[in-house]
């Protein structure tokens, strides 16, 4: 528990550090969005083919397999139970659409593999990269489908740098090839900037948006509450059954539960603006979960350490 306390301090410390940037003017929209475009073009595709340098073992490999399946019935089921749940909600009809997607889709590729790579290492970041790969495929179809009334394009999702990277790192961590060591100090050195880059600009996310409004939206509560609480918990117990009834690591049972433990996704709130479908309901639901998660994720953490080992 003292390694996972020590990383929650880095990610503390650097997510104040992106509020104080922002709140000073040092960090400005502009810069921001500039930063979170480096993060996802560049940055974060270097930090999953870091993740492919790893040894192949049969216990990752394994890990990698339970991890695909989970999400993929975790997409599936959610999808289906927020769907008609929204049907039910005294809430417009964009709005309704919007608290599918935020509910189903968390920050997993902006949080997650930072995060997975702070708290498992190359095998943590792997797994989540499995995890991310159903992420866009039911997001760029369903959820577009879903905040525009159109079909998402297969194009985009063929075509994203994070995607690309996810299946090269999956060829080559399922080859014999490895880096070289002066391929993969660069690749190394560029990846490391994953984990801080990304939290300051989470900082400064938070520092841009109005606390008055996030902090009394009941709308954007409920949202937080089946995002950070219901859902995990559910997959929780289901990972659970499956950790006592299979043979599998601790590891792959807690990214699973992890991995759908995350705050809303941002890219609910750029899609939302896309096609204008409640972008501020969006945002402030967004913002909301990013500080509700600090602490709820800990005791996630927490739960999935004493549960699984």
């Amino acid at each position: 528990m003292d390694a996972l306390f020590l990383v929650f301090i880095k990610i503390v410390v650097a997510v104040t550090l992106g509020f104080i940037l922002r709140k000073t003017g040092i960090i400005d929209a502009r810069m921001q969005k500039g930063l979170s475009d480096m993060l996802l073009l560049a940055i974060l595709p270097f930090s999953i083919l870091a993740s492919s340098n790893y040894e192949k073992t049969p216990e990752v490999t394994e890990g990698m397999q339970i991890v695909l399946v989970a999400a993929l019935a975790y997409y599936i089921l959610s999808l289906i139970l927020m769907r008609l749940t929204s049907k039910k909600l005294p809430f417009e009809d964009k709005e309704q659409r919007v608290f599918v997607t935020m509910t189903v889709f968390a920050n997993t590729g902006f949080v997650g593999f930072p995060l997975m790579s702070a708290l498992y290492g190359n095998a943590g970041l792997l797994m989540a990269v499995v995890f991310n790969l159903a992420y866009n495929l039911f997001m760029y179809t369903y959820g577009i489908h879903l905040l525009s009334g159109k079909t998402g394009s297969i194009r985009s999702i063929l075509t994203n740098p994070v995607n690309i990277a996810s299946v090269l790192a999956i060829l080559i961590f399922a080859s014999p090839f490895r880096f070289p060591s002066y391929v993969s100090g660069p690749i190394d050195l560029i990846a490391a900037m994953t984990v801080p880059l990304s939290m300051i600009i989470i900082g400064s996310n938070l520092a841009a948006m109005p606390f008055y409004k996030v902090v009394t939206d009941p709308k954007s509560y409920l949202i937080s509450f089946v995002r950070l609480i219901l859902l995990p918990g559910l997959v929780l117990a289901g990972m659970y059954i499956a950790f006592r009834s299979v043979s599998m690591a601790s590891a792959t049972a807690a990214v699973a539960v992890l991995m759908c433990a995350l705050p809303c996704g941002s890219m609910n709130v750029i899609l939302s603006e896309k096609y204008d479908c409640a972008p501020e309901f969006a945002a402030r639901a967004t913002v909301q979960s990013m500080l509700l998660c600090m602490g709820s994720l800990p005791l996630f953490v927490f739960i999935c350490t004493k549960i699984f080992g």
